[in-house]
């Protein structure tokens, strides 16, 4: 991703001493009006990023952020720095997704070493689940992203061959699997993002399929929307999901350098940001995290920043 890096000190100049209301008018994106506030830059510090690949808002209301090192830093919600740790290995390579339980843990996709890690919010390791590549039950290939519902049920998706979705007891013994490689009804390429519903519904970026799909807690295929595109509804390679409170689905499109909003019918109800580095555009986006009062985190990858954006009402939504 070296490309990105030629003029990125600019945008970091700017995102430094740009706060809301406070940008210049001359040569200003249509999003940043929308912006709160950017935080990061490239770097190996404290507040600083090498390519981050998974982000979100914590039931602390801390954000947590895993980069290309291996390290999960957690900040504030204003970009403050409050601790950090790293992997066990990295040799491999780096997660590509994590999230927090109802029980507080952190349960990161440790994706090059095919297993899950499990640690206490404040980086103490509690287990690990798998660890054996292959397709067994129980067994990962390349694990991308983790969500844990009400119960403290475990669901594990995966890509590299099984492309599918395993689902393990609180304990984190294995239960069952559901999908398969293809772009059928229940069948998936890469699902890089799960994340459930109020009704525990469980959604899951499809990624290289171009949509996003909605199961069951107990593996059965509900319903399927999107396709490859920029167009309204359209998307490529979503990376990210979050749910804002009233019930929308806003997704990081990757492929795009967009967030878009959907209801849960799949209509879109617009999109936000373009590809550039000036506050209100993106870079690869690879998370977007929805925070206190409804606050987008959209975690800006290529940029190696964080936007933090207005609620659901203020985000200057490019309606389709």
């Amino acid at each position: 991703m070296s490309r990105f890096r030629g003029g990125l000190r600019v945008a970091l100049l700017l995102a430094a001493s740009w706060m809301v209301g406070g940008c210049e008018e001359r040569g200003q994106s249509p999003g940043a009006s929308t912006v709160l506030r950017i935080f990061g830059r490239t770097g190996l510090g404290p507040v600083e990023f090498s390519y981050p690949r998974a982000s979100f808002v914590g039931l602390d209301g801390l954000y947590y952020v895993v980069d290309k090192v291996g390290r999960i830093q957690v900040l504030t919600a204003t970009g403050e720095f409050v601790r950090e740790w790293t992997m066990p290995e990295v040799a491999a390579g780096k997660p590509t997704g994590f999230g927090m339980g109802p029980d507080g843990r952190i349960y990161i996709a440790d994706t090059h070493y095919a297993r899950v890690a499990i640690y206490e919010p404040d980086g103490t390791l509690v287990r690990m689940m798998g660890g054996q590549r292959g397709r067994g039950p129980g067994q990962f290939i390349m694990p991308t992203d983790v969500a844990v519902d009400a119960d403290g049920f475990i669901f594990v998706g995966e890509y590299g061959g099984n492309d599918r979705i395993s689902k393990f007891s609180p304990e984190g013994d294995y239960l069952f699997s559901f999908g398969q490689p293809g772009n059928g009804p229940g069948e998936l390429q890469r699902p890089q993002a799960l994340v459930f519903d109020r009704e525990g519904v469980l959604w899951v970026a499809d990624s290289c399929n171009h949509r996003i799909c909605s199961f069951t807690r107990s593996g059965e295929f509900l319903a399927a929307f999107g396709q490859s595109g920029r167009a309204p509804g359209q998307m490529r390679f979503p990376y990210g999901l979050d749910w804002l409170a009233d019930g929308t689905l806003v997704v990081a499109e990757y492929g795009n350098s967009r967030i878009q909003r959907f209801d849960r019918a799949g209509r879109s109800l617009g999109t936000w940001g373009s590809a550039g580095r000036r506050p209100g555009e993106l870079a690869y986006p690879w998370s977007v995290s929805v925070g206190p009062r409804d606050q987008l985190f959209v975690l800006d990858s290529g940029n190696n920043r964080v936007q933090v954006l207005k609620g659901a009402s203020g985000a200057g939504w490019q309606r389709p």
